[in-house]
């Protein structure tokens, strides 16, 4: 599902506006699957504190304690230089929350080490909140008291989600659902051509206009491109030796997913999953409890618990070979040792499908923002008519897709005011109905590359 706290609103805006909002499954933060997360530490599973109340309880209370010191007390950075995740938390918190807490987040959310990421990339508002209040709890104590009860223009749909607390989301024939509305709506409209299995060759954007040259050999020329492919395969296409070199810095891992049903299988832990940490089992990222999560999706023919487990990332090559050629009997095994070991489960499941998905997750390496912010300025300083969207650049979760690709749709804006209607208000109207068709598309194209990691 999708996280739909931290920068949903625009997206719940979004699925309003494409009349999905019947189809929504969402739960609530009074909802077990949103308050308790598990670790997976030596073969048992240990819940993480999700208040100030249940850290002073928890049997690793001193080292809360002890991190809650160390933040208030602590000096602020203000280098501009990135350090990675697993140090700014320990700088921040102490050794211990920094393998208690962000080892098995950044593995959970990205599928790396904590180690190598970057925390400006991954965490910026931690970052920018250390940087404001020189402490990370204030900052984030500040941030619940002056966040706002009401948001800009917001419909009445992704207002009552906020009002009602929503924490995470789905729909009812699960995410692919997405994509297909948003498909079904592009179809709809005479002024939109769809080229379905039309791989790229070539994309030129240094020439007067714009083109695209697919495997067919058959130039389509443009205004404008916005490209949500990956970024190596944008560097593939695009053949600019300096941009395609900043494409290529810009690292993938690849995923093993598992996922699993049990047949008449009684599974008590309501919780969102688990995760374990590298220093536990470094290939094992972590379990997800989908009947805890959406019990609406689970079969009605008879009782089934169904999880998903994440495997590989950026330990993939270790422990299970090259993604291309990897053993699935290998992988599955992995999933049922794992389960056998956390959960108690000893059943054969009912179903099983192994998927292993190549490059699906960005690797944003200490330094990724940098890199990044070269990048867009290298496309700006040679006004190229190209605009970049999707997970390899700032944000992973399907809120920030969609944000950003809606967000790039301002250059297009100017640019058929300026070649079209030169400022005319007159066409503003007209202007924003094409804008908004625009980000559709864009979104669209964002949505099946989620659709993809998420399947």
């Amino acid at each position: 599902g999708i996280n739909a706290e931290y920068g949903g609103l625009r997206l719940l805006e979004f699925v309003d506006e494409i009349a999905l909002n019947s189809q929504v499954l969402s739960i609530t933060k009074d909802h077990p699957a949103a308050k308790v997360r598990y670790l997976g530490l030596q073969g048992e599973l240990m819940a993480l504190p999700s208040s100030l109340a249940t850290a002073c309880k928890h049997e690793k209370r001193n080292a809360f304690i002890k991190a809650a010191v160390t933040d208030m007390t602590a000096r602020g950075r203000y280098s501009a230089n990135d350090e990675s995740v697993y140090m700014f938390f320990k700088r921040r918190f102490g050794r211990d929350i920094a393998e208690l807490v962000s080892d098995p987040m950044c593995r959970g959310i990205f599928a790396s080490n904590s180690r190598t990421l970057g925390v400006s990339a991954v965490f910026p508002y931690l970052v920018k909140g250390e940087y404001e209040n020189r402490s990370i709890l204030k900052s984030m104590y500040m941030n619940k008291v002056n966040q706002p009860e009401f948001v800009g223009n917001s419909n009445e749909f992704a207002l009552k989600a906020k009002l009602d607390g929503w924490r995470i989301m789905n729909f009812n024939h699960g995410m692919e659902q997405f994509p297909r509305a948003i498909l079904n709506i592009l179809r709809d409209r005479q002024n939109v051509d769809i080229y379905e299995n039309s791989p790229i060759d070539q994309i030129s954007v240094r020439n007067p206009s714009v083109t695209v040259t697919v495997k067919d050999g058959k130039p389509r020329h443009s205004d404008y491109i916005v490209s949500a492919l990956p970024s190596f395969a944008l560097a593939h296409a695009l053949r600019d030796e300096e941009i395609g070199k900043s494409l290529s810095e810009i690292k993938f891992v690849d995923v093993a997913l598992v996922s699993l049903e049990f047949r008449d299988v009684s599974f008590d832990h309501q919780a969102f999953g688990c995760l374990i940490p590298s220093y536990e089992n470094p290939a094992v990222l972590g379990i997800i409890f989908d009947s805890a999560i959406f019990p609406e999706s689970d079969t009605t023919e008879y009782k089934s618990c169904r999880m998903s487990l994440m495997i590989g990332g950026e330990w993939f090559e270790k422990y299970l070979g090259d993604p291309r050629s990897c053993n699935h009997d290998l992988i599955r095994t992995m999933a049922l040792d794992t389960v056998k070991q956390y959960l108690g489960i000893t059943a054969e499941p009912s179903q099983c499908h192994v998927d292993v998905l190549e490059k699906c997750i960005p690797h944003y390496t200490v330094g990724h923002r940098n890199r990044v912010k070269h990048l867009f300025r290298l496309i700006k300083e040679d006004n190229l008519r190209l605009s970049l969207i999707g997970s390899s650049y700032s944000g992973v979760g399907v809120p920030d897709l969609v944000a950003n690709a809606i967000d790039h749709t301002e250059p297009l804006h100017t640019i058929i005011n300026e070649r079209y209607y030169g400022y005319n208000p007159d066409f503003e109207e007209d202007v924003i109905t094409l804008k908004r068709i625009l980000g559709l598309i864009m979104s669209s194209i964002v949505a099946n590359v989620v659709f993809s990691l998420l399947s």
